[in-house]
């Protein structure tokens, strides 16, 4: 049995995310902008407004990424016909695998990594009060909310990404004689990121939008993943599915770009063949 919302005095007498509309949570017609978000944050009256939920994302990120890469490279040996050549095919079916096996592990620190950057602040006192909290008011269910959309939306997502950059790579060490510039790395991440990105942002939103409910055991307000999409579109029209995608690739890209730079400098430091397969 599920235990009582925290008591009153806790929960202060609003909609959980009405003080924080920040894009894919804001389920209203019309746009919000990059300034409204920043002054919605500014109102909170403290830097650490601009950094929540960044302790759980930098905990996360670091096996996810791992997981995804390490799989990925093992992957492509099973799928691919020939290892000596695989095709983009094969690079995205492994990609996608290897992406829904790290988020699939790493699932439940990503939704309490959006609870605790989209509540209003003192709801979570950090990611173990946020963790107990979840478990005491809505159950140990609620860490996989939005799971389905996360997985369908990682599978386009990881696989663009990794297929892309992997086929850049290729061109570039062509193209530099095996040992492309860094810059050059950065910017081909970069790009395949942006890419994956606008294929499979609309289920990023879903799943945002499936894991900001509930809290503290209030009433859901979606069904499933397709009555988000339902509700988005009857309110927000086809837009809605994007809203807040500029700012989400102005993050992503680089963020994305930075990762794979480094993920190819540390394989040349320990003197692996940028070119294994």
């Amino acid at each position: 049995m599920r235990a009582a919302p925290d008591p009153p005095s806790l929960l202060p007498p609003r909609e959980p995310f009405s003080s924080l509309p920040l894009f894919q949570v804001h389920d209203k017609a019309g746009r919000l902008t990059v300034r409204d978000g920043l002054r919605t944050m500014l109102a909170e009256g403290t830097p650490r407004a601009f950094f929540k939920g960044n302790g759980a994302n930098v905990i996360k990120i670091a096996p996810e990424t791992a997981l995804k890469l390490t799989v990925n490279d093992r992957l492509k040996k099973v799928v691919a016909q020939d290892p000596l050549s695989i095709t983009p095919g094969e690079r995205f079916v492994a990609g996608a695998a290897a992406g829904a096996c790290a988020q699939t592990l790493i699932y439940p620190l990503e939704l309490i990594r959006t609870r605790l950057a989209l509540c209003e602040s003192g709801r979570y006192r950090g990611i173990a009060h946020a963790a107990a909290s979840i478990v005491r008011t809505e159950g140990w269910p609620a860490f996989y909310r939005g799971l389905t959309p996360s997985l369908i939306g990682i599978l386009p997502y990881a696989g663009v990404d990794i297929a892309t950059f992997e086929l850049c790579k290729e061109w570039l060490l062509d193209t530099y004689d095996g040992r492309p510039p860094a810059a050059a790395v950065l910017a081909a991440g970069a790009a395949s990121s942006s890419v994956a990105q606008f294929c499979s942002y609309p289920l990023a939103l879903v799943r945002t939008r499936l894991q900001a409910q509930g809290v503290g055991g209030a009433p859901l307000k979606y069904g499933g993943m397709v009555d988000v999409v339902r509700q988005t579109l009857a309110r927000e029209g086809v837009r809605g599915l994007y809203k807040g995608l500029a700012p989400n690739l102005a993050k992503m890209a680089p963020a994305a770009g930075i990762s794979w730079t480094v993920f190819e400098e540390v394989k040349a430091w320990l003197g692996l063949d940028p070119r294994a397969r």
